[in-house]
């Protein structure tokens, strides 16, 4: 019995280790071990050196075995570095070689086109896609006053009208995947005259009748069980179960767990009963279009992104508090923030969220997704998987023409680890390895290389934003290393060093889900708020640096939430009366309440976008924690090179500014050039307004949506309580958040 040796890469900054960036699996009983493992690395640190340490695993502690340092400067001049490298003992004594390959490639070798590279999935062309705004997207001002790229009034689509449609339309397969799935959801609400609409489960059950072979799989949640079957985090997993029981649709709940015998038991209970399978996606199979009535060859579309088959989605983007209570939301009543609030008093929810349809070779891509999973977590079914070839009748290799001006070319980016799918040899190069897990962090990698590329700005729409823990002021968690945000700000630092116009957007909700004074939800925003910090002062630090003393942080980067504020006459006389005290009357008093943003959306120079299901956060970038999956779309007729110095004025384009007429509650002109100061500068104007309204005590009903996020900016970077609301309004809880004494930071990070 001898060693049992790991390696670990920390980067080094004045002296002091900063960040962890790689570890290797450990090898048993080795004095002379072989790891042969790689690791793609984007890096966005304050840097000296590179150490790499070898250490010893022991059942009771781990020993330090030797360590040597690669300096930075070494790595940027040389490009390359290969070869073995003496180790130092603790005395300072030799302690054998490591060998190494090192290669260095810069941001602006990688970025040169919309192509992610080295990850799995290719860009593939002739694809059809379009994005949704919202469950249900009514055709009404100001959606319809954007004006779409043919000079027609923008006409917006309507996710689940045309799910539903999808759906029914199936005729030999329909695969639903999510964190959620509620066979009681009611899709369609048209004629609020009726006591219900058609269910999910009933559309679901009736395909299966007719012949399609209908799967869903659903995360299974280790919290829920036949005595709570909607389960702690309301997934509906076990009643989904129970519904379809019986009947020809096979429900598959998944569980999210650590696989191999390898696993410590505190790591595979934290994966069981924490991380979750947060992919949502439908496939079905759906005829060729302009083919005639002779074709009967089927192709494959589906819908992605990250709104769940479940309770409390269905939304408009009006968002109403308390009017559609007895109608659009009458079998539907959700809120998940101030838990004692009822369909009877009031108020809702609102939800805002964002999803998306495709068609063409990206479509092969999701069906691999869901395949793969099944296959590898519910071997035992995988015989139900249909065989989709031609020789069943499919046009496999179906897309549009690349001149049509319909055709996208998308990209799919995944967070997954060998414990949900498994990894073929080929594409090892394509994914990284941690304690011996192999993981594929491509949605991470996406964002990086297209924050690098944009040219004029970034809007980004997400459920969370937090990370880059390596470079906040004080370091307070280790769990939140991944980079979007110090990505964020090296962009706006490289703008202000080249004099270029560019701006950052980023729409949060005002708070997590749960109650704001909760101690997970507190530490969660006091990640946010050092989150805020870092990118304000590193900003601050750089206009100091070049002398533009009349600039402000916030030219450059804001942070908004929507929110909304309604009058007396949205509220429905028939309502009952809340308990008095409770935040429910609270809320009946002020008539406001956040509207909450559950997107993972971005988009970058009204050329490309990224739409799925992560967040901002290390839960959903890291790759070894929640399963999750984005694409990323763009036209080829409108990009950088084809557009040149020009707007780009595509669907991209068109998508973002009925985005902003929701949240603005109108078109405004200064819209179309989002990278320029007068745009915004007139929606922090319109956004400080109604925080300043929002806080008010007299309730005043707006048409717009978003406010400023109420923390305070100051122009040396600093990020503070507001004077008059340090406290969510109605409900209570610190803005700024709060650190929590016994929660684990893999949880709330």
């Amino acid at each position: 019995d001898v060693s049992d040796p790991y390696v670990t890469v920390d980067t080094v900054a004045r002296g002091k280790k900063t960040a962890r960036l790689v570890k290797t699996s450990v090898i048993n009983d080795d004095l002379n071990p072989t790891w042969r493992e790689s690791f793609n690395i984007s890096l966005c640190h304050e840097c000296d050196s590179l150490y790499f340490c070898v250490k010893d695993l022991d059942l009771v502690a781990t020993d330090f075995m030797g360590s040597m340092s690669i300096r930075i400067e070494d790595v940027l001049n040389q490009k390359e570095l290969k070869g073995w490298y003496p180790l130092q003992g603790k005395s300072g004594k030799p302690a054998g070689e490591l060998e190494i390959h090192l290669r260095f490639v810069s941001a602006e070798e990688l970025t040169a086109t919309n192509e992610v590279p080295d990850v799995i999935f290719p860009l593939r062309s002739g694809c059809g896609y379009r994005p949704y705004q919202d469950a249900h997207t009514p055709k009404v001002s100001p959606i319809t006053d954007v004006v779409a790229r043919d000079g027609r009034p923008y006409d917006p689509p309507q996710l689940w009208i045309d799910t539903a449609k999808a759906i029914k339309e199936a005729q030999k397969f329909i695969y639903i995947w999510g964190w959620a799935v509620w066979a009681d959801l009611e899709m369609v609400r048209e004629d609020d005259s009726k006591d219900k609409w058609e269910t999910l489960g009933e559309i679901l059950k009736q395909k299966a009748q007719e012949g399609c072979r209908v799967l869903v799989m659903v995360w299974d949640e280790y919290m829920s069980s036949d005595f709570n079957p909607v389960g702690l985090m309301g997934t509906h997993d076990e009643q989904t179960e129970a519904y379809f029981k019986g009947t020809n649709v096979t429900v598959f709940k998944c569980p999210r767990e650590k696989s191999g015998h390898a696993a410590k038991m505190g790591d595979a209970f934290m994966a069981k009963t924490t991380y979750t399978h947060h992919q949502k996606g439908v496939l079905v199979d759906a005829a060729i279009p302009n083919a005639g009535m002779l074709s009967k060859g089927r192709r494959i579309i589906g819908f992605m992104g990250g709104i769940d088959l479940t309770d409390g989605r269905y939304d408009t983007p009006d968002h109403s508090l308390f009017k559609t209570l007895k109608t659009k939301h009458k079998n539907d009543f959700y809120c998940n923030v101030t838990l004692a609030n009822t369909g009877d008093t009031g108020p809702r929810e609102p939800w805002h969220d964002i999803h998306c349809y495709y068609d063409g070779e990206i479509a092969l891509d999701l069906l691999k997704n869901f395949e793969d999973r099944w296959e590898k977590q519910n071997s035992s079914q995988k015989h139900l998987l249909l065989n989709i070839s031609q020789k069943n009748g499919f046009v496999v290799d179906w897309s549009r023409p690349e001149d049509d001006s319909s055709s996208w070319s998308c990209q799919l980016f995944r967070s997954i680890n060998s414990d949900s799918v498994s990894f073929s040899r080929d594409i090892f190069d394509k994914v990284n390895v941690r304690k011996g897990r192999r993981y594929d962090d491509s949605i991470q990698k996406a964002y990086i290389h297209h924050i690098r590329r944009a040219k004029r700005y970034i809007y980004i729409e997400n459920q969370y934003f937090l990370g880059s823990c390596h470079s906040w002021l004080k370091h307070e968690t280790l769990k939140a290393p991944n980079t979007v945000p110090i990505e964020l700000c090296a962009r706006v630092e490289r703008a202000i060093d080249n004099d270029e116009e560019f701006k950052v957007y980023i729409c949060i909700p005002l708070h997590p889900e749960g109650e704001p004074t909760s101690a997970a939800v507190q530490e969660i925003l006091r990640w946010q708020s050092r989150t805020m910090e870092m990118m304000m002062d590193r900003i601050a630090r750089m206009l100091h640096k070049k002398g533009l003393n009349d600039k402000h942080p916030t030219d450059y980067l804001m942070f908004f939430t929507p929110t909304k504020q309604e009058s007396p006459d949205d509220v429905p006389s028939e309502l009952a009366a809340p308990k008095p005290n409770s935040v429910a009357e609270k809320s009946r008093k002020s008539l406001r309440y956040m509207i909450y943003v559950h997107s993972k959306l971005a988009i970058f120079d009204d050329e490309y976008m990224i739409v799925g299901s992560a967040n901002i956060n290390e839960r959903s970038l890291n790759g070894n924690r929640d399963s999750e999956m984005c694409v990323g779309a763009f036209q080829p007729a409108f990009t950088k090179e084809k557009c040149g110095d020009g707007e780009i004025e595509g669907d991209v384009r068109t998508f973002r500014l009925a985005l902003w007429a929701e949240h603005c509650g109108k078109t405004m002109p200064e819209h179309l050039r989002a990278n320029s100061d007068e745009c915004m500068k007139a929606i922090r104007q319109m956004a400080d307004e109604n925080q300043a309204s929002y806080i008010a005590d007299e309730p005043k009903g707006t048409k717009s949506h978003w406010m400023s996020y109420p923390l305070n900016y100051g122009k040396d970077g600093t990020v503070s309580s507001l004077e008059n609301c340090k406290d969510y309004p109605d409900t209570g809880g610190l803005i700024i958040g709060k650190a929590s004494d016994f929660l684990p930071n893999s949880i709330t990070t």
